[in-house]
């Protein structure tokens, strides 16, 4: 038995002795309903979780004689606060909360600002059946006690219409709440895709009801410029546009048949509205202005701010432009009057100056950059990257503000008074806060949204990665190793969603949630409650999500499909592993998604012929998780197999037997966990088909994608065998490269043989060519199903 259970048990025994029997059963109730949370699980759905709640019993029903009390009634920004409980009971209830200034006997909702409260951002609630009772030092932890409330009220009260026949009932409580980080934040790309101004209210109205306060813009990049200048209006003119597809990522100038321009950008009173709108939520937007590299789009517009040659000259110009802009004094000039207008737009106290990803090999010929590092006795181009940044540091903090970057702003020393953020994992906060600097986390592992979110072949598109829900729900920003000091330093932590493959706003709510509600209570509560418990939390979440009509992605749980074979019966059978006991699941063996009318799933599917197996999991006749695995059944399936190279740990998830455990792998996708991956390595595999059998063909499934270093192999060879020693080779097949990306299934006739052990020998491309990605770098050689029939 648990001690808290204990000690709850020995102080009820001690307290109940001698009362009278209707004292006692009043007593056990407030007492069971008074300690709810601590013995018997969570007391409310609300996410992010408060620090500490306490049931009471009865309930708190808002109705249209229910009144407003403001304690502070000249406070608008303590109305403003309040407004989010006004509108939607206004528009989801028909009820009016009007304001009185005399406290009424019953059926209120007081509001105050107290010193009592001492955290910015915390606040107590209580509730009880005749009124409601908020607290807080600031109107920002009214506007979180706000979202609490809200949460507690039936979903529908996100209704953008009339709710008929709701009762408006909240559960009575004590709540005392606040902060773990006082950074809690997202970032939305809208330099590679740009977005319509409708949908940037729509996340901050949604990283609201999060408590999310910080709503990241990077503005500029190297596909398009979406920040008006006044000063510099080519910016917009030629650096917001550009040709080819919607999903290129990289700014591509010359002209394709049928291409046509593709991007958009804000005007500055955009900007200014949308600050206004954030900041009624008590979100701030921090604007993103790339330097020194990343900046295309600028030098597109602006190419006198690009670096010279050893002749004087420009580097080749559009054709191959630069990455990075020149050290030269005319570009802080240029870059400093872009500040200002950013700063007259974005009165937040960061500016993000990026920092990130300089190749610097520009500077490395361009005399004016080597004349720079002569001038400045800098000894090597990270250390003029360092100068570049210290130099705009400089004007931003005269201008009362700080600088934030990435965590290459580290590289040759660190601006004296720059806050990090930390993306190459966890390391550069780590240095940074060592060295007294503020540090915000957004490892890729656990905060990258542009990462697949399943292994399930049917997910959109993504960059790469994969970053589930589980994984950002059980982060901690803090990392191991800062001493409590230095874990101060860590002020929080963000989501960042890059945009090369969402191009709709539709995309990127689905990339967005629900991980971004992970990420929430990961900044807001800290301590960590179980992951279950959070998806009993989620699940009824989503209906709001519903409400406002969120794009969300249905995949809650980490489900994956495994293959076995049955040692008596030699069948092959399939089995889920990843579902929290509780829930209803379901399947089909058509690639259909499964419902109610489904069969159920209650154990080990036998796998006897080639199908798509798709399984899911339905709460409130929702289809909430599902994932689909297309399997094949062969002589080689399921059988004993071994490989003379170990593939790389990062593409070896399906474990050394995914290329005949009768899985097939994604057709677009390299890292859905069961393509294995070798860098510069062959793949040599061998199966033992268990006795001799006839032969006749073999098919190996291989994926091409140079741009990510991934190629066909140079030949492939197969050879079997009757004893396991002796090979003989039957075939090789050469000529393999091609220009399509995806999946390459090579289908081999070897003709009737008889054999019992099978070799197919795969040769890795080697080394990738000059002017291709990746060049000089080990090519990749990735291989999924080999089946033999």
């Amino acid at each position: 038995m648990p001690s808290n259970i204990k000690l709850f048990l020995n102080f009820l025994s001690k307290t109940i002795a001698g009362m009278p029997k209707c004292t006692l059963a009043a007593f056990i109730l407030f007492v069971v309903f008074s300690q709810s949370e601590h013995v018997f699980g969570q007391a409310a759905n609300i996410i992010p979780y408060p620090q500490s709640i306490k049931k009471a019993p009865g309930e708190f029903v808002i109705k249209a004689t229910t009144k407003i009390i403001y304690k502070q009634p000249d406070n608008k920004e303590l109305v403003t606060a309040a407004a989010p409980l006004v509108s939607k009971l206004q528009r989801a209830a028909g009820i009016t909360l009007n304001s009185v200034v005399k406290k009424k006997r019953n059926n209120f909702i007081a509001i105050e600002l107290t010193k009592r409260i001492t955290g910015a951002e915390a606040y107590h609630i209580t509730i009880n059946p005749d009124s409601i009772s908020i607290e807080a030092g600031t109107p920002a932890g009214v506007f979180y006690a706000v979202q609490s409330l809200l949460q507690l009220l039936p979903a529908e009260i996100e209704n953008s219409a009339l709710a008929g026949n709701v009762k408006w009932a909240i559960p009575a409580m004590v709540i005392d709440d606040a902060p773990a980080f006082s950074y809690r934040g997202l970032m939305l790309d809208v330099a590679r895709h740009y977005m319509p101004y409708d949908f940037l209210e729509k996340m901050i109205d949604l990283m609201a009801m999060q408590k999310m306060n910080t709503l990241h813009l990077h503005l500029t990049d190297s596909q398009g410029w979406r920040f008006e200048s006044k000063k510099y209006p080519k910016l917009t003119q030629i650096g917001a546009y550009r040709k080819g597809t919607a999903l290129n990522t990289t700014y591509d100038y010359a002209s394709r048949p049928n291409d046509t321009l593709y991007g958009g950008y804000y005007t500055q009173e955009q900007l200014k509205k949308l600050v206004a709108y954030a900041q009624s939520k008590f979100i701030t937007i921090i604007p993103e202005i790339e330097m020194p590299a990343h900046s295309e789009s600028a030098l597109a517009a602006y190419p006198q701010f690009a670096c010279l040659d050893s002749t004087g000259k420009p580097f080749p110009y559009p054709s191959q432009i630069q990455n990075e802009y020149c050290t030269k004094d005319s570009t802080f000039i240029f870059l400093t009057d872009i500040l200002s207008e950013v700063m007259d737009v974005f009165p937040s106290k960061y500016i993000h100056i990026a920092g990130d990803e300089a190749s610097k090999e520009n500077w490395r010929k361009c005399p004016i950059c080597l004349k720079r590092m002569k001038d400045e006795h800098l000894n090597s181009v990270d250390e003029l990257q360092s100068y570049f940044i210290k130099r705009i540091e400089k004007f931003v903090n005269e201008k009362g503000r700080t600088v934030i970057g990435w965590d290459e702003i580290l590289e040759g020393g660190l601006a004296p008074n720059a806050t990090v953020m930390s993306w190459r994992g966890e390391q550069g906060g780590i240095d940074a806060a060592r060295l007294g600097h503020n540090v915000v986390m957004t490892p890729g592992d656990y905060c990258y949204f542009d990462h697949y979110q399943s292994a399930d072949p049917s997910e959109p598109p993504a960059i790469g990665g994969l970053t589930t829900l589980a994984q950002v729900y059980n982060y901690h920003p803090i990392p191991v190793g800062l001493t409590p000091e230095q874990g101060k330093l860590v002020i929080g932590a963000q989501g960042n969603l890059w945009t090369e493959y969402v191009p709709t706003p539709a995309q990127a709510e689905y990339m967005y949630f629900p991980r971004s509600i992970a990420l929430a209570e990961d900044t807001w509560t800290g301590t960590k409650q179980p992951y279950d418990q959070f998806l009993n939390r989620l699940l009824p979440y989503l209906k709001r999500l519903d409400e406002h009509q969120v794009n969300y992605s249905r995949h809650m749980f980490d489900i994956k499909l495994n293959t076995f074979v049955d040692s008596v019966t030699h069948q092959i059978k399939a089995m889920a592993a990843g579902i929290p006991a509780g829930y209803d699941v379901y399947y089909t063996t058509d690639g259909s998604r499964p419902g109610k009318s489904s069969p159920k799933y209650t154990g080990a599917i036998i796998i006897n012929a080639d199908i798509i197996l798709n399984i899911g999991v339905i709460y409130n006749g929702q289809l909430i998780d599902d994932v689909q695995k297309t399997f094949t059944v062969n002589k080689a399936t399921g059988r004993l197999s071994w490989l003379k190279n170990a593939p790389n740990k990062s593409y070896n998830q399906g474990g050394d037997h995914a290329w005949n455990n009768g899985i097939v792998g994604s057709n677009n996708r390299f890292n859905d966990g069961e393509w294995l991956g070798w860098s510069g390595q062959d793949f040599e595999g061998t199966v033992d088909l268990g006795s001799l059998q006839d032969i006749n063909v073999l098919t190996a499934r291989f994926f091409n994608k140079p741009s990510d270093w991934i190629y066909m192999p140079l030949w492939v060879s197969v050879l079997v065998s009757e004893n396991g020693t002796d090979f003989k080779e039957v075939l090789r097949k050469t000529n393999l490269q091609t220009n399509k990306d995806g999946l390459q299934e090579l289908k081999m006739d070897i003709g009737a043989i008889k054999a019992r052990y099978v070799k197919i020998i795969a040769k890795c491309s080697g080394t990738i060519l000059k002017g291709n990605p990746g060049e000089g770098n080990a090519a990749w050689l990735f291989v999924d199903e080999v089946k033999v029939d």
